[in-house]
C-alpha cells in the first residue's frame, strides 16, 4: 500500500505544492433537468448505490419519469460505473432525499422527505405538511416497505447511522409537537429530532433537541457502541436542552450522547457571525474532527480572521468537547459546503467548494465559477497537496470517498458543465453527477532549495554536508522518514551530519523559516 507522503511544503519563494495524482478515470450519470448528488456507498459485492434529489423526466441516463416536481433516483453502479438498477421513487408533489445507508446485512436505507399525499411509492397517509421519510431496500434495487414520521407540521430526515444491535438511529429536523407519531417536545421553531428504529422502522424512542429558536443541519457519527457524537448548527441562546449563550447566528452544537439520546456532554462553538457544519469524523486518535463553513472573524472561539466572505473551518475536539487545534482556510471569496476522509497515515483529505482565486492555500488557477478543491492536511492542519478540478461553468455538492484498497479518492460533485477542462463527459441536463477517481498517492514535487542552500552529496552513503549561506533564515532542520515521521532534529549551525545509522532509502531534509516550510528529498544508497 503506498500512503500519502506526509509533507509540510508550503508557499515559500516559489507557488509550490505537492500536487494529488491524476485522474484516473471519470464519469457522469443524469438527465435532462436537475439531478443533484447526495451521496454514494458500497455494497460488499463492489457495486455502489447512488443516491440523487431529482426533478428529471425520463431521458439520458434515467428511465423513469418524475412522479412529482421532485424525487428520489437511486442507482446501483457496477466497479465499471454501468449501471446495474435504478429506481424513481416518490409521489406526486415534492420528495426530498437526503441520506443513504448501507446496513451489515446489505439492506439499503434512504432517507429524507415528503409532502405527497398517498401516490406511486409514497404509500402512506401524511401527519403533518412535510413528513419524514424512511424507505427500505434490498441489494437487487426491490422496496421492501417505507414509512413516515412526523406530527403536525414538517418534518425531515437527514442523517441515518446503524448501530451494533441492528438497530436505527435517525437524526432530523422537526417543528412539530406532540402529535402524529412524534412523542417528543418542540422546544423551539424547529429541534433536532432523534428516532430510534428497529430494522421494521418501527420506533424505539423518540427525542427532540433543541432550544428556543431553531436547531438545523444534524450532522452525527458513532464513537462507541453506546455513543453518538451530534454535531448541528443552532441559532439558540440558552434555552431548552441548551446551555451554553450564543456566540452568533447561527454557531455550531456538538453534543455527545448516548444511544437513547440522553445528553453527556454539550459544547457551543462559534464566532459573532454565521457558522455552521458541513460533516464530523472520528479520528484514529479518538479526537472529535469537525468540518465547517465560518463567516466569523476572530470572536468567540474562532482564533483566526477569515479570509474571503466564507472560508472552511476545521476543528479538532478531545472527548470532552473541548477544542485542541482549529485552521481557518480559504481564498478571498468563498468556500462553503465540502466532505473530509482520514488517510491512512493520519493526514485529512477535504473536498469543498470554491469561488476564490489563488492564494496561500490554493495553488491552482480558478476554473469555472465554481471549482471543485481538495486539498491535504497533515496533523498540524496545513496543506501540504491540493487540486482544483472543474469545467467553466460550475461544480457543487461535493462528496469524497476513500475507496476500500486507499489506493484512490472517489469524488462526486454536481456539474453544469460541459465536457470542458478537466471534464471529458458531455452534460446531459441542467445539473448533472460528475464522478472522478483521483489516484490517492502524492508525489512530492521536487522543490528546489532556495539560493542560499546547498547539500551534498546526494546520493550519499553515510554523511550529508549542507552549507546555508543565511542561517539567521533558517529556524530549523529536521530529518524525516518519507511518511513524515521525524528522525532527527539538526543544528542549522552545523555542516556535516552523519547518516551512518539510518537503513538505505529515500529521506527527507525538512527546512523552517519565518515564511513557511520546504522538504529536500535525500538519497541514501
Amino acid at each position: 500500500m503506498k500512503y500519502l507522503f506526509l509533507l509540510s511544503i508550503i508557499l515559500l519563494f516559489s507557488n509550490a505544492f505537492a500536487q494529488f495524482g491524476s485522474i484516473s478515470s471519470q464519469y457522469c450519470i443524469g438527465s435532462t433537468s436537475n439531478d443533484i448528488l447526495i451521496k454514494d456507498a458500497v455494497l460488499d459485492n463492489g457495486n455502489r448505490i447512488v443516491l440523487f434529489r431529482s426533478d428529471s423526466p425520463a431521458g439520458g441516463d434515467k428511465t423513469e419519469n418524475c412522479r412529482g416536481s421532485e424525487d428520489i433516483w437511486v442507482l446501483c453502479l457496477d466497479p465499471n460505473d454501468q449501471i446495474v438498477w435504478q429506481k424513481t421513487i416518490g409521489g406526486i408533489l415534492i420528495d426530498e432525499a437526503s441520506d443513504l445507508l448501507i446496513t451489515l446485512d446489505q439492506s439499503i436505507y434512504l432517507s429524507g422527505s415528503t409532502s405527497s399525499p398517498p401516490s406511486f411509492e409514497q404509500t402512506n397517509l401524511l401527519y403533518g405538511n412535510c413528513d419524514a421519510w424512511l424507505i427500505k431496500m434490498n441489494s437487487s434495487g426491490d422496496i421492501l416497505w417505507n414509512k413516515n414520521y412526523g406530527g403536525y407540521d414538517y418534518d425531515y430526515f437527514s442523517k441515518l447511522i446503524e448501530l451494533p444491535s441492528g438497530n436505527l438511529m435517525t437524526f432530523g429536523i422537526s417543528a412539530s409537537g406532540i402529535s402524529g407519531n412524534k412523542t417528543s417536545i418542540n422546544y423551539g421553531y424547529a429541534d433536532i429530532w432523534s428516532l430510534k428504529l428497529d430494522s421494521n422502522g418501527t420506533i424505539l424512542n423518540d427525542q427532540s433537541i433543541g432550544g428556543s429558536y431553531f436547531e438545523d443541519k444534524p450532522r452525527a457519527i458513532q464513537t462507541a457502541p453506546n455513543r453518538i457524537k451530534l454535531v448541528a448548527e443552532s441559532a439558540s441562546d440558552v434555552s431548552g436542552l441548551k446551555t451554553e449563550h450564543s456566540f452568533g447566528e447561527p454557531d455550531i452544537w456538538v453534543l455527545d450522547l448516548d444511544t437513547n439520546c440522553n445528553i453527556i456532554h454539550q459544547k457551543t462553538i462559534g464566532g459573532t457571525s454565521y457558522d455552521t457544519p458541513n460533516d464530523v469524523l472520528w479520528s484514529m486518535n479518538n479526537e472529535l474532527l469537525i468540518l465547517a463553513t465560518s463567516w466569523s472573524n476572530i470572536s468567540g472561539l474562532k482564533t483566526e480572521n477569515s479570509y474571503g466572505y466564507s472560508d472552511n473551518w476545521i476543528l479538532k475536539l478531545d472527548e470532552q468537547l473541548n477544542i485542541i487545534q482549529q485552521k481557518t482556510i480559504g481564498g478571498d471569496l468563498y468556500e462553503f459546503e465540502g466532505r473530509f476522509v482520514e488517510m491512512p497515515n493520519g493526514n485529512l483529505c477535504v473536498a469543498t467548494t470554491t469561488e476564490s482565486t489563488t492564494n496561500q492555500f490554493q495553488s491552482e488557477q480558478e476554473i469555472g465559477q465554481s471549482d471543485t478543491w481538495i486539498y491535504l492536511l497533515d496533523p498540524g492542519f496545513n496543506v501540504v497537496a491540493d487540486q482544483t478540478i472543474g469545467t467553466i461553468q460550475y461544480e457543487i455538492n461535493v462528496w469524497i470517498r476513500l475507496n476500500a484498497n486507499q489506493t484512490e479518492l472517489n469524488i462526486l460533485m454536481s456539474s453544469n458543465g460541459d465536457d470542458t477542462n478537466d471534464k471529458t463527459c458531455p452534460s446531459k441536463g441542467e445539473l448533472d453527477c460528475w464522478g472522478v477517481r483521483l489516484n490517492a498517492t502524492l508525489e512530492a514535487n521536487d522543490i528546489q532549495a532556495t539560493s542560499f542552500i546547498k547539500f551534498y552529496p546526494n546520493p550519499t552513503s553515510d554523511f550529508i554536508t549542507i552549507e546555508i549561506a543565511d542561517t539567521e533564515q533558517i529556524q530549523a532542520i529536521e530529518l524525516l522518514e518519507l511518511s513524515g515521521k521525524s528522525i532527527k532534529t539538526l543544528e542549522p549551525n552545523s555542516k556535516t551530519f552523519l547518516l551512518t545509522d539510518l537503513n538505505p532509502g529515500i529521506y527527507l531534509l525538512q527546512f523552517t523559516t519565518e515564511k513557511g516550510n520546504f522538504c529536500e528529498k535525500i538519497y541514501l544508497d
